[in-house]
C-alpha cells in the first residue's frame, strides 16, 4: 500500500516536471517563431534581454532529460535502499524469534544447572563422618 502511495507521489512529481519541461518548449517554440529577422526590428534595449531569455530556455532544455534521467536513477536507488531495510528488517525479525525460541528452550536447562549446584554444594558440605555440619554454636 505504501509503495502506491510513493509512486502516486512520485508519478504526480514527474507530472509536474514534464508539464513544465512542456510549457518550457511551448515558450521556446512560440518565441522562436518569431524568427530571427523579427529580433532584428526588436529595438537594441529589448534585443539582448530577448536573446539572454532565448539563449537560457535553449540551455534549460537541454539540462531538463539529464536531470529527468538523475531523478529516475535516485527514485529507483532509494526505492532499492528500502527495499533492502525492509528486507534486513524481516531476517532480523526471523532471528529475533529463534533466540526467543532458543532462550525459552534454555530456561529448564538453567534451571538443572542452579539445582546440581545446590546438590553439589550440599555434597561438598556434608562431612566425611557422615553426619551434617551443624550450623551455629558448637556445643562442648
Amino acid at each position: 500500500m505504501a509503495e502506491d502511495g510513493e509512486t502516486r507521489r512520485f508519478g504526480l512529481l514527474g507530472s509536474a516536471m514534464e508539464e513544465l519541461l512542456e510549457r518550457t518548449r511551448a515558450v521556446a517554440d512560440a518565441v522562436g517563431s518569431i524568427g530571427s529577422d523579427a529580433l532584428g526590428a526588436i529595438p537594441e534595449p529589448l534585443s539582448a534581454p530577448a536573446n539572454r531569455m532565448l539563449g537560457s530556455l535553449r540551455q534549460v532544455m537541454e539540462l531538463v532529460p539529464p536531470v529527468l534521467t538523475e531523478f529516475d536513477a535516485l527514485v529507483e536507488q532509494l526505492h532499492a535502499q528500502r527495499k533492502s531495510v525492509q528486507a534486513l528488517q524481516a531476517q532480523l525479525s526471523a532471528f529475533d524469534r529463534q533466540l526467543e525460541v532458543v532462550e525459552k528452550s534454555l530456561a529448564p536447562l538453567q534451571g538443572l544447572a542452579h539445582q546440581w549446584s545446590r546438590l553439589q554444594q550440599s555434597l561438598l558440605d556434608y562431612p566425611a563422618t557422615g553426619e551434617p555440619k551443624k550450623s551455629g554454636p558448637s556445643e562442648a
